[in-house]
């Protein structure tokens, strides 16, 4: 009894543990327990408690098998949900950022909207019952608006937005307040923007119709008329929109986009608004530079017209508007103002690099090749001129392109290469007079340039005459003044005729850079060194960073006999433009007539760089090559000489040498 009560104690001692402990439902069974029972019991006792306790065991591991299912599929359900949950905070903290950067963005584009939004008109009810709606009408001002706001094809600058209000009606509502997106966005583009709402009506008179305008609910204009004047009356009307919401925008349209061309229109427009100080720098700035035009081209005063391009520059600093700086460069420079033309660049270059946003790139690309091309003739350094308008007669705009082929005919010419004249013999015609002009003068600027004198001389007044039939806007005074006269003289002194020479030339300006410069070579083929040395000095002291005065001196001295102060004048030169080949053929010249002839084959090569097509340059340096004792090198730069473009007393100075 005693045993069997052990034993009975010791199972449910065991089992009681195993519930309570750790491993539940009995699974941890006392191996003592289990030895003291066997000890005591029969064999058919003992296998029957072993088979008791394997039922046991085998229900105990089968409870323990699917407890650590269910603990596998917890740990399963935890982590997704984990996921999940980290998904929807992810998706909501995306979609506040959106809502936010979409919010910020609507408030941004809202902030910076500028552009002028046409509402709907009223119109008489039979009007409308015909399809003359007031929703047509106001397309239809739009349209009108939109060109009276396109200023001209040569705008540089992007044309105001004109919309119609049903353009950005979004029909999106804001959910329980009755609000749409488009009302939201239209709100915050009347509070933040510029925008410039134009409304009206259309309504019958004894007489016909009657059309009223209101720009922002004010400023209102009323036209009348037959029926049969409806779309006449309509464009007074969008012009008055036009006038009032973007006034500058307008004058630019009436002087250059009508035709014809109403200037007197637009030159009060432009005045009161260039002299009020209420404006805007920006728009008083852009008045004054269109001002600028209209006193050049249509009023035939020039000076005028550059003094208002200055006041366009003094009104804003110097990171805003980029096209009165660069107009002003282009007036300076082709005014004959070297010096102030040179020194204005390096500004209107900058400001290039952070343009307005509505700066067309075309126009961008247009004014920097121009800047860039003006220095570089100005320092001399036409094969960096030429490359420049090559790239932009294939990459520019088409309308410009005969322009850049004629840029780049001039400076292939200033690099004194002959062969311009068959590239420019398969430039296209051109219908344009105007045009056609312009390519008159390029050609007898070309010719010039290669020093044909007689060309020049025959051709300059044909070619004042088809300037002024041609055109209509320019202050004739001006250019031939600057670029035609001064030709004229030299051609005529090169000729021998020096009286005729003095004659052209004396009229011209005093601040005319090259006028000066051609009045100083006038003066020394007359013979009057002393006054050459003048007008000389003169030039250097107005234009101290420009280098043709100082090479036109150079070939002075040298023609004085005087090498050694001609070398300080190339050296001079050379310093200014270190890339104007003249400047180094000169000094290479002058270093030759110093029995030096070893010491000029440096500087023509140097010069080579620049001008690698100037026959003078190559007879040169055949010459000092020859007198170096290196027959056969000066036999292949004579040879190369006699293969490009020279004048008579050079191809009978090349003959010589050949026959020497």
């Amino acid at each position: 009894m005693r045993t069997q009560q052990a034993v009975g104690a010791g199972v449910s001692q065991g089992t009681t543990e195993a519930e309570n402990g750790p491993e539940a439902n009995g699974a941890r069974v006392e191996p003592a327990a289990i030895s003291l029972a066997l000890a005591g019991a029969s064999r058919a006792e003992a296998d029957a408690f072993l088979r008791d306790q394997r039922k046991l065991i085998a229900l105990q591991a089968q409870e323990l098998s699917h407890e650590l299912d269910l603990r596998h599929w917890s740990l399963w359900v935890r982590h997704a949900s984990g996921v999940l949950k980290l998904t929807l905070e992810l998706g909501i903290g995306l979609l506040l950022v959106a809502l936010v950067a979409g919010i910020g963005l609507m408030v941004w584009k809202a902030s910076h909207a500028d552009g002028v939004v046409i509402e709907s008109f009223g119109v008489p009810p039979d009007m409308a019952a015909r399809g003359l709606t007031g929703e047509v009408v106001a397309a239809q001002v739009q349209d009108r608006l939109g060109v009276a706001l396109s200023g001209s094809v040569a705008s540089v600058s992007e044309t105001p937005t004109v919309a119609n209000a049903r353009a950005d009606d979004i029909k999106v509502d804001i959910p329980d307040t009755g609000i749409s997106l488009g009302e939201v966005y239209r709100f915050l583009r009347t509070w933040l923007g510029r925008e410039t709402m134009v409304g009206g009506e259309v309504f019958r008179t004894p007489d016909g119709l009657s059309v009223t305008i209101r720009i922002a609910g004010t400023n209102g204009a009323t036209y009348a008329g037959k029926e049969s004047e409806l779309d006449e009356l309509l464009r007074k009307a969008a012009e008055h929109a036009a006038e009032v919401a973007r006034p500058t925008r307008y004058a630019i349209f009436l002087y250059r986009g009508s035709k014809p061309r109403r200037f007197i229109e637009a030159l009060p427009i432009l005045e009161r608004i260039a002299n009020d100080p209420a404006q805007s720098p920006q728009d008083r700035a852009s008045a004054f530079n269109s001002l600028s035009i209209i006193y050049s081209w249509d009023k035939q005063d020039d000076r005028t017209g550059l003094a208002m391009l200055r006041r366009a520059v003094a009104v804003v600093d110097s990171s805003t508007f980029v096209v009165a700086r660069h107009n002003l460069v282009g007036a300076e420079f082709w005014r004959g103002h070297a010096e102030s033309a040179l020194g204005l660049v390096p500004v209107a270059l900058q400001t290039l690099e952070h343009p307005p946003a509505n700066l067309r790139p075309t126009a961008i690309a247009d004014l920097r090749s121009d800047l860039r091309q003006w220095s570089a003739y100005l320092l001399g350094d036409f094969a960096e001129g030429a490359r420049l308008a090559r790239l932009e007669m294939e990459v520019g705009r088409p309308r410009n392109r005969d322009e850049y082929r004629q840029e780049t005919a001039q400076f292939l010419a200033l690099e004194h290469d002959g062969g311009v004249r068959g590239w420019m013999q398969q430039m296209p015609p051109l219908p344009d007079p105007a045009d056609a002009a312009s390519r008159i003068e390029t050609r007898l600027t070309v010719e010039a340039a290669l020093e044909n004198w007689p060309a020049v001389a025959d051709t300059e007044a044909a070619e004042e005459k088809a300037m002024a039939q041609a055109v209509d806007h320019a202050d004739l005074r001006t250019v031939f003044g600057v670029r035609f006269r001064p030709r004229l003289a030299l051609a005529k002194a090169h000729l021998g005729d020096v009286a005729a020479a003095e004659a052209i030339i004396a009229p011209t300006t005093a601040d005319c850079y090259p006028c000066i410069r051609i009045r100083a070579q006038i003066a020394e083929m007359a013979g009057q060194p002393a006054r050459a040395d003048f007008w000389f000095a003169r030039a250097v002291h107005d234009a101290p960073s420009i280098p043709f005065a100082q090479e036109d001196w150079g070939r002075s001295l040298l023609g004085r006999g005087q090498p050694d102060a001609a070398i300080e004048k190339f050296k001079r030169a050379n310093e200014k433009g270190p890339h104007f080949a003249d400047a180094l053929e000169g000094w290479g010249e002058a270093l030759m007539a110093k029995n030096q002839s070893y010491l000029a084959l440096e500087k023509f090569a140097e010069a080579e760089k620049y001008a690698p097509n100037w026959g003078r340059l190559h007879l040169k340096w055949g010459q000092a090559l020859a007198y170096a004792g290196k027959r056969d090198e000066a036999g292949k730069q004579f040879a190369r000489a006699a293969q490009l473009d020279l004048t008579p007393s050079e191809k009978i100075e090349l003959t010589k040498m050949k026959q020497g």
